[in-house]
This record gives C-alpha cells, structure tokens and sequence, in this order.
C-alpha cells in the first residue's frame, strides 16, 4: 500500500493542479492507489449530478461521488464507505468551499456516502459530517499520504477497521467536558456546607468554562488562564486570582497592567456577579487539567455533554435530557432553515431581491422552546453565519466588487426556554462563544468583544406554561418521555395540570407530543419547524395528538426520518421531523426524495385515519396483570404444593407472556403462577399453602398500593381481564400473539396457560382466522397501522386489528384451503421448535427469508391463497387497496328498507290523498 501511495504522490507532482483538466486523471490515479482498477471501476461516478433544491434548474455537479456496494450499516444507517470529492485548483483556500461540499452531500438523494472530501492537489480536507460539520476530521498534505493512509480506510477495497482521524474534535470535546462535569459534580456536593450554593458553583464553572475558550480563541492574554490556576495549585486562593481574573473580564476597557494586564471587557451577563468559592488542592488539580485541553479544538455544540455527566441520573431520566450529536441536529437545522435560505438566495438575481433577503436576514429569528444546553441554537448559529456570508458573496459578485461585510446575524436573534436553570446558563455560554468561532471561520470584520448578553433571550421558563417568541424557525430536542411515565417522574401535581391546558388530549401520549402541538399553534403560513422525538411520535395515540394534528390543521411533512437510532447514550430510536404551513414543492423522506410525507411518516397511502369495524370489537383482549412478583412461582413449588393437595392445581396455571411467545419452544411458558380469578377472600383462604405464599409475599406490598381495590383486594390481580377469561373458556384453543416483537407470528395455545399483559388474545380457535392474521396482507397492515419500539413491532389491538379488513367473501371455496395452510404451516412450525428446541424468533430469523426453506414456501402457499381470497394481485398498492375495504365494511352504503302498510295506514293515506285533491278542486267533495 504504501509503495503504490509514494507512487501516487510522485506523480500528483508532476500536475500543474489545473482543476478542470486534470482533477479526474488526479482521482483515477487516487483510486489505483488503493490498489482499485480506476475511479469507474470502483463504480464511481465523475459530474455526478446533483439536485440542489426545488427552484427550477437548480442543480450541481460533484466532481466525483462513489457509493460502496457494502450492505452493512453503521450506527447512523448510513454506508460506512463510500466518498464524495469536490477538486480545487492547486492553492485554493479549502475552508470557504466547506458549504458547497456539504450542499452537495446533503442533496444525494439516495445511499449517500459517509465521507466527503475537499483537494487542492496539495492537501486532503477529510469530513464525516455524521459527527463534526463545519471542520474536516482530518487534513493530510498529499506528500504525508504514505505515513497517513489510516485516515483514508474507508478507500480501500475491503474495509475491516475504522479510519484513524487526527483532528476528530469529538473525543477531546468529550474529554473536557467530562473533566469539567466532574469538578461540578464535586462542588455541587459540598455546596451549602462550604458557603455557598449550586448556583454559586454553576457560574463559577461556567465562567471558568468561557474563559479557557477564551485563552484558546485569543480572546484572553496567552496562557493567563491556566497561570492563574497554576497559581492557585501553588498556595493563592482561587477567589482572589480567579476571582479578580473574572472581575477584569467584566471592567469595561481593557486592563492596563497588572496580572491582568491586557484583558478586554467580555460582558455584564455572566460575569456579573463573582462566584465567592475557594477549590480544594483537589478541585485545583480537576480544573489544571481541563485547563491543559486544547479548547479551540472543543466543539460547543456538543459540550453540552457537560450538562449530562453533571446532571443528576434521576434528573436526567425524569426530564428525557440527552446529547445529540452534530449530524443529527443537521438533520433539523439544514432542512428547516438551511435549505430554506439557500433556495431563497440561489432564486434571487437582482441587488433589490438581494437586499430584501439582507433585511429578512437581519430579522430572522430562532427558537428552542427545550434548548438544553443551546447545541441547536449554536448549530443554527454558524449556519445562518454561513448563510451570510454567501448572501453577501452573491451581491459582490454582481456588483463584481469586493465582499462589504454587513452584521447580519446575531446571537440575539436567537431564543431558547429551558426549566433547568444550569442548562440555562450553559446555552448562554455556548452562543456567546459562537461568535467568535463564526469570525475566526469566515474572517470576519465585527468585533469578538463584548460579548452578546442573553439573559433576554434564553430564559428559564417551562415552554408547556409559557408564552413563546415569534420566531420563524423552532427547532430542537424537547424532551421524551413514554406517556405512562409522566405522572411516576413528573408527580401528580404536574402531570394534571398538563392534563388540564391540553383538555382535549384524553390519553396517555409522549411527553414531546404536547412540544409538536405548541410548536404548530405558535407557527404563521411561513414560519418552519424541526423537532426530535422518540419514533413513537408517528405511531399510536402519540401521533394522533401531535403529527395527525399538524396535517389535519394546515400543515406539511416535507423533511422525515422515520427511525433511526439515537445518537446519544439513550438506547432508543428516534423520529426527526420538519414541516411548514405552506405546501413544500419537494419532500424528502429518509434522505431520499418522495411525492409525500403522511403522518406515519411514510411516503406511501396513508391508513392513520381509518375506521373500526363492528365486528372486529370485543374479539381481542389484553391478558392478566399481577402487579406483583409475589404471585410467579417456581415450578419446584407447584410440585410440592400439588402433592401436598391435589385441589392446589386448580389455582396454579403456566403464565404465558411475551418473551416465552417468543423465546421458548412452541411458546410455553416457563413459569408458573397463582391465579385466584374473581374468588373471594374465604375462597382463596382454602388453598392453604399458595395463600399462604401470597399473604407473605403479595400482601406486604399490597397494604403500600395507593389505589383502594388493590390494597384491599390483595389476593387478586391487578388487572383479571374478565373479558378475555369469558372469550375464551368454550374455545378449543385460542390465539396469542406477543405485545412487542420482531415477527409478530400469532401462536397456538391452550387453556392450561394464563396469558399477562404483554401478550394479546385472539378469542378464536378457527386457523382460517389464524391463516388471515399470519399472512403478508395482515402484517403489512401491523407495519403500517403498530408502533415499533427499536427494531421490534408493538402490536396494538386497537389500531392493528380492530381496524384490519377481513376478507369479505366467507362462502368461498378458498376459506378451507385457507386453514388447511394454517395448519399446515402450524404443524411444521411446532415440529421445528421441538426438533431444534428453539423459539419461534429464532426459526424465522434463520429460514423466513430463505427461498429453499420449507418455512418460506409454505408462508408463501398461504400468501397466495389470502390475496387469492381477497382479490388482490402483486401489482397492487395492497394499503391502498385494505383502505378502500376497510372503508366499505365500516361505512356501509345506505340502503332504504320499506314496510308494508297496515290497512289502517292504507286508509289513511288514501283519505289524505283525497282530500288534497278536493281542496284543489281537481274531485268532488263528498
């Protein structure tokens, strides 16, 4: 490899670096580097066309694009090879050409490479803008390729180890946020005992934060910040000199001599008051070595990390507080304001259409109504800034004269609510920093110093009971909370006030809904809006409240991540959404562009709204809920209690739930359970060893139940599900299929089980009805109709099956074929679970998807036999059609029934009839 690169970097030099003629012999050779046959052969596409908006003609050619064939994904559902090059000619200032390489890569439509690359013939500008956006990961001068091809891993033939990064900023980012966190968490808890409070030791760290940025950013005297903590380390007191460093930092004008010689004035928001705190030799030594980190190289819109390693781990599942990386916050800041203004400055041709832009820019405004620690707001930031300077570009190259800068954009023009106070003030910090990075970047002419102050503009305020800023983009991260959690972290007290403002939002939703329902009403026709949520917002009562509500009252989808994995450390999966008032002219769904985006967040026909049908109702049931461990049992214990009497057995029943559907042989269960049903206490009292095992075990922890009929009732399940237990006692067997799981395969089972509440119950032993519910027709139903939870499918009865259109041709001969294949497939299933002692996850995960697999061809029988039954053929759009039907069986046509009339009614209606005709005098009267 090596040989073949010096080989490489001794022909790059014989090039003059001539972008237009020589960048694809430049990046032929490149590949054959990396021991390829050339660039197309590799399968790269040079002038690879680019739609770069929804103006007409707006479109670009990278240089070259390659799109690995690999399969595997890497965390973010992305490729991990594959590379976009954009050539400069040799000399070119890389950094102004970040945002055309970026553009570029966002626009691919489809399977967009992970990295991108700028070249001037004499330098490698490498980016992977999943994880660091407006600074390459990595730079290699061409003549260091041999030495540095770690860093280009993701050009080799076959990829086996990550590339190596030399200035992946993310990792020191993290580190002196953890540094930092960790001295917080010290002084937050020896606060109040050593004079003074956690507020007190959150301006302190805050204000120590900004002034390593500052030393680092050339904002402060070199190395006067880490001398000062030097000092402290060798005997000062820490109030004195950091304190009087601070003091400096917020004197107006600039110090004239002393120690603090030099400093400028910063501002009157965060230095305003001096933190009265002395640092332990300890809390000393934590703050020389985030002293010691290079902080220009610390990314502020991920040094909110701070705000999570400081954050109490209660506080942070109570308020669903989490890191979001910078790819993802791109995935709302790009298409909500980004494309927006980019589209608006490509369509303008004129100095007047230019100028109007300035004065909207100048008045744009952003708000986070749950900014957290401001990563959103400062993302937006730099790429306003960005925005900016391209906006001023254009009108000088019109004018064909020199860029004029003008201040367009200000970190007071943006907005941000939070109710953690730390996280508050941690935003300010983070935006105010943001100015200086925006002028190092562009080489702007405005002053770093002072400081905006924002105590205006982000303010600690709960956005559920607060008036908002107009503002023409809100986007952020609200927080996510599953909405039968709310009232366990949130108390009773809040929780019902929330009930109380959204009165019309009877159910149990996440707690980000109510953020998509407020953001909607606060927008105007033009404003735009990106939000984060778990992918439960599109699914569910969730979606109802908040995504149904945004299309049903004006509102557009035009930007979707369906689900993808979070970034951060919450092992979820998310859903990103952007959406207008005004009706988009392109919409992209996934990174790929689509016709429509509906409230499931899919391009395809829309079955949110459909209906329920009568008969459908009263048909499947959620099972039992202890609410108590007490009440599983081993099965040594039944054993012993049979023996002991044989009329226990009546009373100890195997308790099916979920994981057995899944995990266990043929789905029986593994455990054992007492199930008293509806007995009273007397009754129960009879069977003498289990009551005894419930009174010992169940009863404490009853008597702690605020809730009066299980406290009193403590015997009993939580939940007896009466319905079920009556559904299904004349049955032969009965149906089950697990809550949530990957395949969703209804199983067969008997009455000697008891199924929980993570399962549901068909009441029905008829396999025609099993053959139905097994067959693609049902689960492409589920898929569209369930939520999912990770890559697992919530089976939800209400929305799943009680609104799933069955077959209306019941007199077919087709119907018997039908359960003949079920129980066919049924039979060979339970064979192969006991032949293989495996679980019915483990069977479809093996043969489902296998052609030559017994299991794929008789799924495949049933298949055709149901389309068959329904009339359906391949060719058709199958929710289009379950739509229509579904439609037609709930809203049946009205026809009008006739009676015959009595003879009483005949004379009535005759006698009326004549005299009508009398008075008309068309008949005699009589």
């Amino acid at each position: 490899m090596s040989e073949a690169l010096q080989d490489f970097v001794e022909f790059h030099a014989t090039l003059q670096g001539d972008e237009k003629s020589e960048s694809q012999i430049f990046l032929d050779r490149f590949f054959q580097a990396f021991h390829h046959k050339g660039a197309k052969e590799a399968g790269a596409v040079y002038e690879y066309r680019v739609k770069k908006g929804s103006t007409k003609g707006n479109t670009g050619f990278a240089d070259l694009v390659w799109k690995r064939p690999e399969t595997k994904k890497d965390k973010d559902d992305l490729p991990r090879g594959g590379v976009i090059i954009e050539m400069k000619k040799r000399g070119e200032k890389l950094d102004k050409h970040t945002s055309q390489l970026m553009n570029y890569w966002w626009n691919i439509e489809t399977d967009r490479p992970r990295y991108a690359m700028l070249c001037n013939f004499d330098e490698f500008w490498i980016y992977d803008f999943n994880i660091q956006v407006h600074t390459p990961v990595d730079i290699v001068p061409i003549p260091d390729l041999p030495k540095r091809s770690g860093a280009f891993r993701f050009m080799e033939i076959a990829v086996n180890t990550k590339p190596v990064f030399k200035n992946n900023q993310v990792a020191v980012t993290k580190k002196a946020a953890e540094r930092m966190g960790e001295l917080y968490t010290t002084l937050k808890k020896r606060a109040e005992n050593s004079g003074f409070t956690e507020l007190n030791a959150q301006k302190f760290v805050l204000q120590c934060v900004l002034a390593m940025f500052a030393e680092d950013l050339g904002l402060l005297p070199n190395d006067l910040f880490i001398s000062c903590v030097q000092d402290c380390g060798n005997g000062e007191s820490t109030f004195d000199v950091l304190g009087g460093l601070f003091q400096a930092m917020n004197r107006k004008g600039i110090t004239p001599s002393g120690r603090y010689k030099g400093v400028d004035y910063f501002n009157g928001g965060l230095f305003a008051n001096i933190q009265e705190i002395e640092l332990t030799e300890k809390e000393i030594g934590m703050l020389d070595n985030a002293a010691r980190e290079d902080w220009s190289k610390v990314r502020p819109a991920i040094f909110g990390t701070i705000f999570e390693k400081s954050s109490d781990d209660d506080e942070r599942k109570a308020t669903g507080m989490h890191f979001t990386s910078e790819g993802d916050i791109m995935k709302i800041v790009f298409p909500t304001i980004t494309r927006y203004w980019r589209e608006k400055i490509e369509a303008a041709s004129t100095i007047a259409e230019l100028n109007e832009l300035q004065i909207e820019l100048k008045n744009y405004r952003v708000l986070d109504p749950a900014c957290g620690s401001g990563n959103f707001l400062y993302m937006a930031y730099q790429e306003l800034k960005q925005i900016e300077v391209e906006l001023l570009d254009k009108v000088a190259a019109i004018q064909k004269s020199p860029r004029v800068h003008i201040d367009l954009v200000t970190p007071n023009q943006f907005f941000g609510m939070d109710i953690n106070p730390f996280a508050v003030e941690l935003a300010r910090v983070t935006l105010m920093i943001a100015r200086k990075i925006a002028i190092d970047k562009h080489g702007l002419s405005e002053p770093a110093l002072p400081l905006d102050t924002l105590d205006q503009n982000i303010v600690c305020q709960d956005a559920l009971f607060s008036s908002w800023v107009k503002a023409d983009a809100i986007i952020g991260n609200p927080p996510f909370l599953g909405g039968y959690r709310i009232r366990a972290e949130l108390g009773d007290d809040y929780t019902e006030k929330v009930f109380a403002k959204f009165g019309d939002i009877q159910a149990q939703v996440d707690f980000a809904s109510y953020w998509f329902r407020l953001a909607h009403e606060n927008m105007t026709e033009n404003d735009r809006a990106g939000l984060v949520a778990t992918n439960s917002i599109s699914q569910g009562k969730s979606r109802s409240v908040s995504l149904d509500y945004i299309v049903h009252n004006g509102g557009y989808i035009y930007d979707a991540i369906s689900s993808q994995p979070w970034s951060g450390e919450a092992s979820v999966h998310v859903s990103i959404v952007n959406w207008t008032k005004t009706k988009p002219l392109t919409y992209y769904l996934n990174s790929e562009r689509t016709s429509i985006i509906n409230s499931s967040l899919q391009s395809s026909i829309d079955v949110s709204n459909v209906s329920k049908i009568p008969e459908n109702l009263n048909m499947v049931f959620v099972g039992v809920q202890p609410n108590a461990k007490g009440f599983i049992v081993t099965e040594e214990q039944v054993k012993l209690w049979i023996k002991d009497n044989p009329k226990n057995q009546e009373i100890l029943k195997l308790f099916l739930d979920g994981s057995n559907l899944a995990q266990v042989p043929n789905g029986k269960p593994d455990r054992w359970i007492i199930d008293f049903d509806d007995f009273n206490l007397e009754k129960a009292s009879n069977y003498t060893l289990p009551f005894n095992h419930i009174q010992k075990y169940v009863k404490p922890e009853r008597d702690k139940n605020r809730r009066d009929t299980r406290r009193l009732n403590w015997w009993k399940f939580g939940e007896n599900s009466p319905k079920m237990r009556r559904s299904i006692t004349d049955l032969s067997c009965y149906f089950v299929v697990p809550e949530t799981s990957k395949w969703f395969i209804f199983m067969v089972c008997s009455h000697e089980s008891l199924p929980s509440k993570s399962t549901k119950v068909v009441a029905s032993d008829d396999f025609y009805v099993l053959g139905i519910l097994t067959s693609k027709v049902h689960r492409l139903w589920v898929k569209a109709q369930s939520s999912t939870l990770e890559d697992r499918t919530r089976y939800t009865h209400s929305t799943c099956f009680e609104t799933f259109p069955f077959p209306q041709n019941k007199t077919s001969p087709l119907v018997a074929k039908i359960r003949a294949a079920m129980q066919e497939l049924h039979q060979y299933r339970t064979a192969q679970m006991e032949e293989k002692q495996c679980g019915i996850t483990t069977l479809y995960n093996k043969f489902f998807h296998e052609p030559a697999s017994q299991l794929y061809k008789l799924h495949a029988k049933l298949d055709k036999l149901v389309m068959q039954l329904y009339g359906f053929s391949d060719s058709d759009d199958l929710l289009e059609k379950l739509l229509h039907l579904n439609q037609e069986i709930a809203h049946p046509p009205y026809v009008p029934t006739y009676e015959p009339l009595t003879d009483e009614q005949k004379d009535r209606v005759l006698n009326e009839a004549r005299r009508s005709l009398q008075d008309m005098g068309i008949i005699p009267e009589d």
